[in-house]
């Protein structure tokens, strides 16, 4: 685990809150500055960085939403409220 010669660098948090990723790591992960990364806890003291590219996330989302059919969608939305007002309404079909 850590570096390919199992050395983990040591680094520390500021009072600001930041960390200094070691520039081996931030080249070997391609990581230049103003990339973003999602930040979660793994599990007590342990956080996992994932580096992401939003725009390039955004721009697959919109792709995809260009090619949803509008008209069925809103008969699919129509009647699952129907079948939702019927069910909470207890009217038989």
């Amino acid at each position: 685990m850590g570096c390919k010669d199992d050395f983990m660098p040591l680094t520390k948090v500021d009072g600001k809150g930041r960390v200094v990723l070691p520039s081996e790591l931030r080249s070997r992960l391609d990581i230049s500055p103003g990339d973003e990364l999602i930040v979660d806890e793994l599990g007590p003291d342990a956080l996992v960085l994932k580096k992401v590219d939003l725009h390039s996330m955004i721009e697959e989302i919109i792709e995809k939403a260009k090619s949803v059919d509008l008209d069925r969608l809103e008969e699919e939305i129509e009647e699952e409220a129907n079948r939702l007002a019927r069910k909470k309404y207890k009217v038989l079909d």
